[in-house]
């Protein structure tokens, strides 16, 4: 009879370099302790709370050379070597990768990545492939992989990372174990940043601003430009919902960013202002509500104050409905400038 220990939670949590997400950790750390491995995962949920890493670590966790119940282990070659990105074992694709200014994955990035897992293992018991923006998947590219989730090879797994699950196909889909991930709470944020040297009031504000995104406040706790550079778009926004010609200039350059093929870049646009106009709307019901963007709180109460509870209610609803159009593929141009123009209207 097998008497080993089991691990527990916090055991298995410690051992994993993620913050956080700890069903996820569990489920996964239970599957390579006992063997239970699926050939495909799906890991589903907003950009910046940490999927690639939790990737990464499993992937560790299939190629550390420690015994199964102790994996990750953190220090060995295979440890090591996955943390650097440089195990030959782990491939990754993402748009990062394709031609500039890519839209979609695209079905020679998918084909490269399916030769590499045709190979056998170099030197651990997996080939782990790790697909980024997988929502992002061409048609073409979406058929060449579904081929290798049908059958794939017996020593393989794959790993898509998606934010918007419902914009995966359902062929894709239903071939892959999902798992649904959140963002974290704020004050486990905090204690992150902190531990990493981040000042309490800084901490604070990282937490606050990119609500629970951990990878986002680590990139931004490490880098003072981007930091400035949200706060400057932060400002440029609200002056976009408050100033008619603003607005129109605002949408046309989405518009221009669009055609470039920049689209993460609009849609982040479109969500920062959605949180924006959702801070206004909590303001003008409670002047004192906490708010997610403390630091613009004076821009914001103007604005609420100027907008009315109708006002910001409706300039909150043509955002939403500019995002919805821009993912039904609506000609941007048109999205944008009529949410433009909704926010140019003013007043109550």
């Amino acid at each position: 009879m097998n008497d080993q220990r089991i691990p527990t939670r916090f055991e298995m949590q410690s051992r994993w370099p993620v913050i956080g997400h700890e069903r996820v950790v569990a489920y996964l750390a239970r599957a390579i302790q006992y063997g239970h491995i699926h050939h495909a995962y799906l890991f589903a949920g907003p950009a910046g709370i940490g999927r690639t890493t939790l990737a990464y670590a499993f992937a560790q966790a299939l190629l550390c050379e420690a015994v199964p119940e102790a994996r990750p282990c953190g220090h060995c070659r295979a440890c090591d070597r996955v943390a650097r990105r440089v195990h030959p074992d782990v491939t990754r694709v993402s748009l990062e990768q394709g031609r500039e200014a890519a839209k979609l994955l695209s079905i020679d990035q998918v084909r490269e990545l399916r030769a590499s897992l045709a190979l056998r293992p170099l030197e651990g018991a997996w080939r782990v492939a790790i697909i980024d923006d997988a929502e992002r998947l061409s048609h073409d590219a979406a058929d060449a992989l579904l081929k290798t989730l049908e059958e794939p090879p017996p020593y393989a797994v794959v790993i898509l990372i998606a934010e918007d699950l419902q914009a995966m196909p359902e062929t894709i889909r239903s071939r892959c174990h999902v798992l649904g991930l959140s963002p974290l709470p704020r004050t486990l944020v905090q204690q992150a940043l902190q531990e990493r040297g981040v000042t309490p009031e800084r901490a604070v504000r990282l937490a606050r601003v990119t609500r629970g995104r951990i990878a986002e406040a680590l990139r931004l706790a490490n880098d003072d430009a981007a930091l400035t550079h949200r706060e400057k778009q932060v400002a440029e926004v609200i002056a976009a919902l408050s100033e008619p010609l603003a607005a129109l200039g605002f949408a046309r350059r989405l518009a221009e960013q669009y055609r470039r093929g920049r689209r993460a870049a609009v849609e982040d646009a479109l969500r920062l202002a959605v949180e924006l106009w959702r801070d206004a709307l909590w303001l003008v019901t409670d002047p004192n509500a906490p708010i997610v963007h403390e630091e613009a709180r004076a821009a914001l109460q103007q604005l609420a104050r100027r907008e009315g509870l109708w006002g910001t209610a409706r300039g909150l609803r043509a955002t939403l409905q500019a995002l919805a159009d821009l993912e039904v593929n609506v000609q941007a141009r048109l999205a944008l400038d009529v949410a433009a123009m909704t926010w140019a209207q003013g007043g109550s």
